[in-house]
This record gives structure tokens, sequence and C-alpha cells, in this order.
């Protein structure tokens, strides 16, 4: 367990907006839930946050790796699926946050802050966010060269802006403190096929190359839902944007710390919640998030509510 000293005295000077970010976010618990989800169908991903020389906070990403099995040189959080071992979803996302990049399992050096509300990706693997901050600044970051390509930061706030000149220090990097790392793990790679956004796709702005960016996409057969994408600074590195999953959770992040709502719509027209979107998958018989409830024997938590739904739905019909 961590000791009683106080985050603040183990961080170099915060800006005052900071400090209450992570008052905030230390506060945070979203709704407590008492029915269990399947253990092969669950994953966790690490938002790790440290504190930038000007006293703004910044969340580390990472370019995955180019032969990855998925999201090959996306930008990402560090996590993945749970793993035999893992206590619970804080346990996933430290144990894959090690792995990837060198992130001490130092509950003291790496401070828990909260767990956000459950994520649903579009393979049906229900994701939980789990907020770190870095406390210990002689950290040096270890990157596994098979799984991650590059480490890079942007401020936390970056996630509430359509426009970078409203973001503080912006142009910020760690890269001095990644220059042990052999050149090989942080040489460029490849630059991604170029994504078009036009105006038809909900582009914001009007110009290819804008820093924000939205694109409705239909979820599997549940209506629209917004996808959102945050350019990095980086891309002539060959660095992609901050697409998907990966924003809508940085959004919800820096929402909550800052608390403030983005100067962007973050839903698209009739776009069902997330918890919607988990229980309209569980209540899909073939579809692979049932059938692991099913084999792993814990329909009887979900059952109930998943037949009080259907009668509601036929009672409108």
């Amino acid at each position: 367990m961590p000791s009683s000293t106080s985050i603040e005295s183990l961080l170099p000077p915060l800006k005052p907006e900071s400090l209450q970010c992570i008052y905030r976010l230390q506060r945070y618990g979203p709704s407590v839930e008492n029915r269990r989800y399947p253990k092969r169908r669950s994953a966790a991903v690490a938002v790790v946050l440290f504190v930038g020389r000007l006293g703004d906070l910044y969340v580390l990403l990472s370019t995955r790796a180019g032969d990855m099995r998925t999201y090959a040189h996306d930008t990402a959080l560090p996590g993945g699926k749970y793993e035999e071992g893992d206590v619970d979803a804080e346990g996933t996302a430290r144990r894959e946050a090690y792995e990837e990049i060198g992130l001490p399992m130092d509950r003291e050096k790496v401070r828990k802050l909260c767990e956000l509300e459950k994520f649903i990706t579009g393979n049906s693997l229900i994701v939980t966010p789990v907020i770190l901050l870095i406390t210990d600044h002689t950290l040096t970051p270890l990157l596994n060269p098979s799984e991650v390509r590059r480490l890079f930061s942007m401020p936390l706030s970056a996630f509430l802006h359509s426009r970078p000149s409203q973001i503080p220090s912006f142009h910020y990097r760690i890269s001095h403190r990644i220059s042990s790392i052999p050149h090989w793990v942080i040489d460029s790679i490849p630059p991604p096929p170029i994504v078009n956004y036009s105006m038809d796709d909900g582009e914001v702005g009007g110009k290819e190359g804008r820093f924000y960016q939205y694109r409705d996409i239909t979820w599997n057969g549940q209506g629209l839902v917004r996808m959102h994408r945050f350019l990095t600074g980086r891309e002539g590195e060959g660095v992609r944007p901050v697409y998907g999953l990966t924003a809508a959770i940085l959004i919800r992040s820096a929402s909550i710390g800052y608390d403030q709502q983005p100067d962007f719509p973050v839903c698209a027209p009739g776009q069902k919640s997330m918890s919607e979107r988990i229980i309209y998958e569980i209540r899909s018989e073939e579809g692979p998030l049932r059938r692991a409830l099913e084999s792993e024997g814990l329909w009887d938590d979900w059952k109930d509510d998943s037949q009080e739904e259907k009668k509601s739905v036929q009672s409108k019909l």
C-alpha cells in the first residue's frame, strides 16, 4: 500500500490546475459494479501521467511495434488482456506497462490515482483504464522492442481542445529522458498510410492535417459512434495520430481531471452510452462477450437485466 506521504510533496512544482487535476482524479470513482465480467474478454490500459518542466501534466504514449498482430505502428497506451496471476485491472495495467515500457511495479514510485468506467472495443473486449502518476522522476523507460517502437508524451489537457494554440507546452518532449535507450528502439518508423478526412466524414476545420478531427462510424449495428483523432506533432517522423479507443479514454481522463468538457462534441447524434453498448454486446447471443460470460458461469449476473431490456424494447414495438 502507498504511504500516507502526500503526492504533492513528491512532485516537481505544479501549476494549480495540474494539482487540482490530480486531486480530482484521486477522488474519482465510477459507480460500483456488482456484476462480473469474463476474464478472457477483459483487458486494462495504463494512463501514465507525469509532471513536465513547466508544471503541466503529460501522458505517456507509445508507438506499437510494426510486427504486432493487431494495430501495428498505432499510437497506444500501455495495456493488454488479462492474464492468469493478475489480481485485478490495476494488476493487468501495471504488468503490461512494466512489460512494454519498463514502468516499475513499485506502487510508491508509480501511484494509482483512479480507475475509469469500462470501455468496449470493436472486438468485444472490456477495457478498464487505470490512471497512474509517476512520482519518481529518476525513472528511465526501458522499451520492449517486440511490442513498442517509440515512447513520447502529450499534455493531458490536449484532449480537451481542437486547436494546439489552446494547449500549454504542446511541443514539450521527453527525449532527454530516453537518451539511454538504444538508437534502434527510437529510430523513425516508416510513415503510415495517408487517411483522408473529408468534410462528409465530419472533419473539423475543413483542412487535411488539422490537430483535431473526428469520424462517425456505424458500431456493430448499434448506430453511430464518434471516433476522435488528434495529431501528435510527430507525424513527420512516422508517428500516427491518437485515434479511436485511446483518444476516447484520454478525453474522458482529461474531462474528469480538469472538470471541463471538451470544446468539441464528444458523441455522434443519438450515440449510445458506453454502458449501453456493453449491454447490447452482452445481449447478442452469438457474440464473443456473451459466450465468454456463459463459459465462465457469469451469465446469472446479467440475464435479469437482459430479459428486462428485451421486454422494454418489445413493449415499444
